[in-house]
């Protein structure tokens, strides 16, 4: 593992599956409890530290514009295959972003 500011969160390729595979992670039930977060939001969403899209694709499949950012390439690039097997009209409301949290601009606010 390579060393880090982030202790290598953000440089381990293997990292994303393992995620994913965690039985902890994937029987969480918060998703739903984001999900309506999102909606009673009505616009755009900004998800810090998205990884692989657990929350931003439901919300995303919600109904919510969706904007992940995360510091972690292979994290996004794990949730953009997810992404790229939606629906077009559920693929076009997702914007992923690398950049650390805590130092990032978009064009927008």
């Amino acid at each position: 593992m390579n060393a880090s500011r982030y202790g290598g969160y953000e440089a381990v390729p293997e990292l994303p599956e393992l995620y994913d595979q965690i039985p902890s992670y994937q029987a969480r039930r918060d998703a739903e409890f984001y999900v309506d977060l999102c909606r009673e939001a009505r616009g755009e969403v900004l998800e810090l530290g998205c990884g692989t899209g657990r929350v931003l694709i439901s919300a995303a499949e919600a109904g919510c514009t969706m904007t992940g950012l995360d510091q972690s390439r292979f994290m996004l690039e794990r949730c953009r295959r997810k992404v790229r097997s939606l629906a077009p009209e559920v693929k076009n409301r997702v914007t992923l972003v690398e950049a650390d949290m805590t130092n990032f601009t978009l064009d927008r606010s």
